[in-house]
Parts: C-alpha cells; structure tokens; sequence
C-alpha cells in the first residue's frame, strides 16, 4: 500500500464539503510545543533524571513514550519509574503535574482562533470530535476556543471514542446530514489510528496532519495530507 506522499499534499477547497469535523489536539491546539514545555520542566526538576540526560535526550524518551503523538499517563509513569527507580513522584502526583501544566501551556495554533471565526462568519458546517472527557472542554476553553465551533464531542462524556463507528454517526447526525452526505463530510486530524482509520470506515473524506511523518505503509492512505489547517481554503 505504499504511495507518494508529496503527490497527495494539496490545498483542499471547503467550499467542496458540506460538513467538516476537526480532531482537537495537535489539529487546532499545539499540543507538541506544550508537551515539549512540560517535559523539559519535568527534567529540570527530576536530578534522577537531568544528573543521566541532556534535556534534549529526555524529550526524545518522553516522545518514544508516546506513539502516534498520545500519550498513556499510567505506562509513560511506570516506564519512567523502572528506568529511573529514584525519581521523586507519586503517580498521582505525576498525573497531577501533567494535566496541570498542560493547562497552564496549551495554545492554540498560531491563527487557529481566525481561522474558526472565519468559518463562523461564513455558515461553514462544522465540529469538533476529540477523545478525552471534560479535561478536553477544559482545553478548549483554556485555548479561547469556547464558543469557535457549531458542536464539540468529547469521547468520554459521549460514550465511545475514535476510532469506533457510534462517534462518527453522531458527528454525521450533529453536522445534521444524513447517509447520502457520508462522503461530502471531510474529518481532519492527526492520528493515523484514530482520527483517518475510523472516519474512514465510516465514509468520510479524510485529511491528515502529517507533522513531518510518512503515513504508515500498512494502512490506507488518507484522502488528502496536508501540513496544517492552513491548507484549508475557506
């Protein structure tokens, strides 16, 4: 299933969909400049850590941690503790620290917050679908996005996560469409195993956030790759 990346890299005319639904992290917010923030204050503070490793060598333990740019809070902690055994955090403690300063350091993409209100401003159709519970809300509301979008489902609170098929009929349903309209919804996001694998098997078109990452071999490409919302054309 290999195929040319570059060729499949264009701009995408909105005005060619009647609904679009945008994943949340590392789509609309920058969750890997946060998630660099957070880890390089971790190794600041851990000497267990920053006595063996550069900083730059931390962030790359970290990253390994985290494939397909999500990260398991209970597995990166128990990964961390078998390696570095003296490090002086609870568990709880380290969730604590995580979720705190991520709150503290998320941004939006720089333009992210015109870029929604010039969707508004034009009657675009379209929502928000992230996995996560009411830490995600929190995210959203922490970033200015509150109120930059027609619907926001977050999995948890929903009831079922992307990749399953229920969180794609509720955002076809919230997008107020119906069946016939299944391949004019375009669902953007970044995770190849989430967000495209699942919208998909649904039958929406899908747009992937690369990141400077190849698209992995074994699945079928997405519709379109682009870097960013940016090649979104309004």
């Amino acid at each position: 299933k290999g195929f040319n990346t570059n060729r499949m890299m264009k701009k995408i005319k909105i005005s060619n969909f009647k609904g679009l639904a945008f994943d949340l992290d590392d789509t609309l917010i920058d969750r890997e400049t946060a998630f660099n923030k957070i880890f390089k204050i971790f190794h600041k503070n851990q000497k267990a850590i920053n006595k063996k490793f550069t900083e730059k060598e931390t962030l790359k333990i970290f990253w390994d941690l985290c494939p397909n740019n999500s990260i398991d809070i209970s597995y990166c902690f128990e990964t961390l503790k078998k390696k570095f055994p003296k490090i002086n955090i609870s568990l709880e403690n380290f969730y604590k620290f995580y979720y705190e300063t991520f709150l503290k350091v998320i941004k939006p993409h720089k333009g992210v917050i015109e870029f929604l209100d010039k969707l508004i401003e034009k009657n675009v159709n379209f929502g928000i679908v992230t996995n996560g519970n009411d830490y995600q809300l929190k995210k959203i509301e922490t970033t200015g996005l509150k109120n930059k979008y027609n619907f926001v489902i977050a999995s948890e609170i929903f009831g079922h996560s992307k990749p399953k098929i229920e969180i794609f009929q509720e955002t076809l349903r919230l997008l107020k469409l119906n069946t016939v309209d299944i391949n004019k919804v375009l669902f953007i996001g970044d995770n190849p195993y989430t967000d495209i694998i699942g919208a998909q098997e649904y039958g929406f078109k899908t747009a992937w956030i690369r990141m400077r990452r190849n698209y992995p071999k074994k699945l079928d490409p997405p519709d379109y790759i682009i870097d960013s919302y940016r090649d979104l054309l309004i």
